[in-house]
């Protein structure tokens, strides 16, 4: 599979051996960021509504690697940079049922159709915030690949 067009957001670099396999430059929108366990695709409340400069990427890393073991990278990145951690989870059951619906099949977070849906107890999320910057990233790992999908959000854009 040839890597699609696209680059890393300046302050999440790419896990190394990870490949883009869809790209969405930074442009105005809405999204939707849980910062909580989602039970359901509708539980609002558990979520915060955002309007800025958002950038989508989804990256593909094979053969599969351990969430935890992508999750330290990024969580490292993160606190580098300045950002605090919201909201994080490991599995379905910490996350929430309604976690992967959100993120992947609402339109609310991800483009439809943007990235593998995949979801369950292999599925790591971080949310975190710098500021009027936000990062949501939700980590699965599938027995061929690891799927890495990022949204950044600039409140400020």
């Amino acid at each position: 599979m040839a890597e699609a067009p696209g680059e890393d957001h300046p302050l999440l670099p790419r896990y190394e051996g990870a490949e883009i396999r869809a790209y969405r430059a930074s442009s105005q929108d809405t999204l939707i960021i849980p910062v909580s366990r989602i039970g359901d695709e509708k539980a609002a409340s558990l979520a915060r509504q955002m309007t800025g400069d958002v950038t989508h990427i989804d990256y593909v890393l094979t053969p599969a690697t351990a969430t935890a073991q992508v999750g330290r990278y990024y969580e490292g990145l993160l606190q580098s940079a300045g950002f605090r951690t919201v909201f994080s989870c490991v599995g379905e059951r910490a996350c929430g049922s309604g976690m992967g619906a959100l993120i992947f099949n609402s339109g609310k977070v991800a483009p439809i159709g943007f990235a593998d849906g995949l979801f369950g107890d292999r599925m790591r999320m971080i949310v975190a915030q710098r500021g009027g910057t936000w990062t949501l990233l939700h980590i699965y790992e599938g027995p061929d690949r690891t799927t890495i999908y990022e949204a950044v959000v600039d409140e400020a854009g």
